[in-house]
């Protein structure tokens, strides 16, 4: 619709209306976006975060900076407008004011904190003290050793002469013996260091010169019991025969007793059958069980020693020749494929009767 310059349409009226009301007129509002008339050519629309184009950029203002005044009391301002956490390992912080030792985040109200135990210092101090301890120790030892090799090179021996400490006087002082020389082996019969509980106890008695006390002695009244070991060979173990004497004296409770008791406590004398020495060659003798073997039969000496349990006082020593030449029914067989002959049971019961029935 076109708009002539009287601000109406083409064929409208142009008169007034008599209901309006003349009032003051606004100026119009300019647009903030549409640039102002000009003389020259429209310029471009401009963004209102732009910087005017007709004057300098202008930095933002900056407040003055002010150094904060100290609180009253001179207590230190705080670093962080809130308190920092407690440290990581539970440890306390000193009451506010508190200067020596300060830890910085304290909390105020907390109590002290508990002093720690120094160790480092004592573990050092005892440290030194254990090596001067060993030193001292070291130091002793070889002076020792140097005065003991003094005292071996003397001609009479040295020994306890110029001791450095004061030897107990409720020990006996040592006695000199030349140098190089073994001391002497006491020869005399010890009592046994136990009490006699089992026969084969009774080995002390001929191989440790040994003797229990509170053995029978053998005197009073036949008979005696005795108790038959048997050692055959240098490395062989002891062994107690309890059957020897049966073809002789017989199997009753009595001849046991007497002649293989099983309990030492009634054992007066104890015999002793040692196998000294071989002798020639007898015979070879053949077994099938457990396997085909043969053995060779040898000669022996033999020697027979009679003891009292109770003082070891020896009532017999003699020599026996092998009697039992022939091969044997049974015979533990070693690795050299020796067997030696025996001492016959009549032998031994022949040898032993006085000592035992008399």
């Amino acid at each position: 619709m076109a708009v002539d310059g009287t601000g109406t349409a083409p064929g409208e009226d142009s008169k007034p209306d008599p209901t309006f009301v003349a009032g003051p007129v606004e100026p119009p509002v300019p647009d903030a976006v549409s640039p102002a008339p000009s003389d020259g050519p429209a310029a471009e629309p401009v963004s209102e975060w732009a910087r005017p184009a007709d004057r300098p950029a202008v930095p933002p203002p900056v407040e003055a900076w002010s150094p904060p005044v100290p609180p009253p009391n001179d207590q230190p301002v705080p670093l962080f407008p809130f308190q920092p956490p407690p440290p990581p390992f539970g440890g306390a912080y000193p009451p506010p004011g508190y200067q020596p030792g300060y830890q910085p985040g304290y909390q105020p109200g907390w109590p002290p904190p508990a002093a720690r135990p120094r160790r480092r210092g004592l573990l050092a101090g005892v440290i030194v003290a254990a090596v001067a301890v060993i030193g001292l120790l070291c130091t002793g030892s070889i002076y020792r050793v140097a005065e003991d090799q003094k005292d071996t090179t003397r001609a009479d021996g040295g020994f306890a002469q110029d001791d450095p400490f004061t030897w107990p006087t409720d020990l006996p002082f040592p006695s000199a013996r030349p140098t190089g020389q073994p001391a002497p082996e006491s020869t005399e019969p010890q009592p046994a260091a136990s009490p006699l509980k089992d026969t084969y106890d009774l080995n002390a008695v001929c191989d440790d010169n040994a003797y229990f006390p509170d053995s029978p002695k053998h005197t009073g009244k036949a008979p005696h019991p005795v108790v038959l070991l048997i050692k055959e060979g240098e490395d062989a173990i002891r062994w107690n025969n309890r059957t020897y004497y049966m073809d002789d004296i017989g199997t009753g409770k009595a001849a046991s007793d007497t002649w293989g008791p099983a309990s030492p406590a009634k054992v007066q004398l104890a015999a002793c059958l040692d196998r000294t020495s071989p002798g020639a060659k007898l015979r070879t003798c053949k077994y099938d069980d457990p396997e085909p073997d043969t053995v060779t039969l040898y000669r022996a000496s033999w020697r027979l020693r009679v003891f009292e349990v109770a003082t070891h006082q020896q009532l017999l020593d003699k020599k026996l020749a092998s009697t039992e030449t022939a091969c044997p029914f049974s015979v533990l067989v070693g690795p050299d494929k020796k067997i030696y002959a025996e001492v016959s049971d009549h032998t031994l019961v022949t040898t032993l009767k006085t000592l035992v029935t008399k």
